[in-house]
C-alpha cells in the first residue's frame, strides 16, 4: 500500500514540475516582457491545456464514447435491414464494449493540479 501512495505522490509532483516548466517555457516564447502578470498568463493557459487534456482521458475511458458508437450502430443496422425488409434489426449485445470503469493513474493527478494551479492563476490575477 505504502509503495502505491509513494508512486500516486510522485505523479503528483512530476505533473506540478512539468506545468510549471511549461509555463516558463512559455513565458520564454512569449513576446511579452517578463513579468509577474505574464506568468500568471502563461501558468493559466498550460495548466487549463493539461486540464483539457485530463478531462478528455477522464470521458474517454469512463466508456461514454462506448456507448454512443453502439447506439450507431444499432442505429445504421436498424435503417439497413428496413431497407431490406429483414425483421430483426436489433444489435447483438456483446459488440457493446463494456469498460471495467478503471482509468490511467495519471488522469486524476492531472485533473486537480491543473484544477488547483488554474484556480492559483485566478486568485493571483484578481490580487495582482
Amino acid at each position: 500500500m505504502k509503495i502505491q501512495l509513494k508512486r500516486r505522490q510522485i505523479s503528483y509532483l512530476v505533473i506540478i514540475i512539468v506545468e510549471l516548466l511549461l509555463t516558463l517555457f512559455a513565458q520564454l516564447l512569449s513576446v511579452q516582457p517578463f513579468s509577474l502578470i505574464a506568468i500568471i498568463n502563461a501558468l493559466s493557459v498550460v495548466s487549463l491545456v493539461f486540464l483539457t487534456i485530463g478531462l478528455v482521458i477522464f470521458v474517454i475511458h469512463g466508456g461514454f464514447f462506448d456507448g454512443i458508437v453502439y447506439s450507431f450502430k444499432r442505429f445504421s443496422r436498424d435503417i439497413r435491414k428496413n431497407r431490406l425488409g429483414e425483421a430483426d434489426a436489433e444489435a447483438p449485445l456483446a459488440e457493446y464494449r463494456k469498460r471495467d470503469g478503471q482509468r490511467p493513474p495519471l488522469t486524476w493527478p492531472l485533473i486537480w493540479i491543473s484544477f488547483f494551479l488554474f484556480c492559483l492563476s485566478l486568485v493571483l490575477s484578481v490580487f495582482i
